[in-house]
C-alpha cells in the first residue's frame, strides 16, 4: 500500500473469518489510524505491527487494523496439524508393537 491508500476496499482484520481448520497468516501491509504497518504476526485479538522497519513492534487490536482481503494468505493451524501427526505417529507405534508382539 501506497501512501495514498484509499481505504476503500479494506476491512477490519477483526471481521476476517477464516475456516475452523485454517489461520491467517503474517506478513502482510495494513492500515492502522492512517498509517502504513506491516502485520508481523495475527493474534486471537491482537496483531502485532511494525510502523516502519527497525522501529518498535506494536500490539495493535484487530478491529484497528485494515486490510485487503486479497493480500491475506492462510495456513493450517499448527497445534491442529501437531496434533494430527501425534496421533498419527501413536498409531504407527501401537501397530509396531503389536506387530513384534506377534
Amino acid at each position: 500500500m501506497s501512501a495514498n491508500t484509499v481505504t476503500r476496499g479494506l476491512v477490519a482484520l477483526d471481521t476476517v473469518q477464516p475456516d475452523n481448520e485454517v489461520m491467517i497468516l503474517p506478513n502482510f501491509p495494513a492500515l492502522v489510524d492512517g498509517s502504513n504497518v506491516w502485520v508481523t504476526a495475527v493474534l486471537e485479538r491482537t496483531a502485532v505491527v511494525e510502523p516502519a522497519p527497525g522501529q518498535p513492534k506494536v500490539l495493535v487490536n484487530r478491529r484497528n487494523v485494515h486490510v485487503d482481503p486479497d493480500v491475506l494468505r492462510y495456513g493450517p493451524i499448527a497445534a491442529r496439524m501437531a496434533a494430527r501427526r501425534g496421533r498419527e505417529a501413536a498409531r504407527r507405534n501401537r501397530l509396531q508393537n503389536q506387530e513384534n508382539a506377534a
